[in-house]
C-alpha cells in the first residue's frame, strides 16, 4: 500500500471560509442573547429600585398617618385638586366621669398635608421620596367618602396612585429606556 507524496491532508480555502463564516453567525447570536440578558437583567433592577422607593415613600406616608392619628380629611382643600391631601385631627376623646362614657370633644384643629409636589411626594411641604424617583402628572392623591360632617370627611378610603419613572432612564431612544409604571395603593381612615 502505497500512499502518495503529493496528497496532503488538510482542509481547503473554500471549507476554512465556510468554517468561519458559521463561527461568526454562531457568536453573533450568542453575542446578541447575552447582551439583551444583560439589559434585562439591569432594567429589571432599576425597576425594582424604583418600587423599593415606593414602597418607601407610601410607607413614609402610612407610619405619618398612624403617629398624627386624623379624625378626618378636609374635604374643602381635597376637592381643588388631585395632588393634596389635607388630613384633620380636631377632636379628642374625653371621658364623662358622671356616666363613663367616652365622647369625642372638638379642639383646634392640627393639620397633616400630603401632596405630589415637583415630581415627589410631599409630607407638610417636606419631599419623603428620593430624588431617584420621579413622580409625573399621572400621579394622583383621591378620597371616597363613607361619612362626613361639615367639611370634614370621618371614614372613607385613600387611593394613592403613583406614576413612577426614573429620571435617569426616560429617554425612549435609549437601550435602557424605564417605561413609566404605576403602584395603586388603597387604604381605609
Amino acid at each position: 500500500m502505497r500512499r502518495s507524496a503529493d496528497r496532503q491532508a488538510g482542509m481547503t480555502l473554500v471549507e476554512l471560509l465556510a468554517a468561519i463564516a458559521i463561527s461568526l453567525l454562531i457568536i453573533g447570536a450568542v453575542h446578541t442573547v447575552f447582551l439583551s440578558g444583560i439589559r434585562a437583567y439591569q432594567r429589571i433592577g432599576i425597576e425594582n429600585e424604583l418600587r423599593s422607593e415606593a414602597d418607601y415613600a407610601v410607607a413614609m406616608v402610612m407610619n405619618k398617618l398612624y403617629e398624627f392619628a386624623p379624625d378626618g380629611i378636609d374635604t374643602d382643600a381635597a376637592k381643588s385638586n388631585h395632588h393634596q391631601l389635607t388630613f384633620v385631627n380636631d377632636q379628642e376623646p374625653t371621658i364623662d366621669v358622671g356616666t363613663g362614657i367616652i365622647a369625642p370633644k372638638t379642639t383646634a384643629p392640627t393639620e397633616l398635608t400630603i401632596e405630589l409636589q415637583n415630581g415627589a411626594l410631599a409630607i407638610n411641604g417636606k419631599a419623603v421620596s428620593s430624588s431617584r424617583l420621579l413622580l409625573d402628572d399621572q400621579s394622583q392623591l383621591s378620597f371616597r367618602c363613607l361619612r362626613q360632617e361639615g367639611m370634614i370627611c370621618r371614614s372613607g378610603v385613600i387611593t394613592i396612585e403613583l406614576s413612577v419613572k426614573d429620571p435617569n432612564h426616560a429617554d425612549p431612544d435609549s437601550w435602557l429606556y424605564i417605561r413609566p409604571f404605576t403602584l395603586k395603593t388603597e387604604f381605609g381612615f
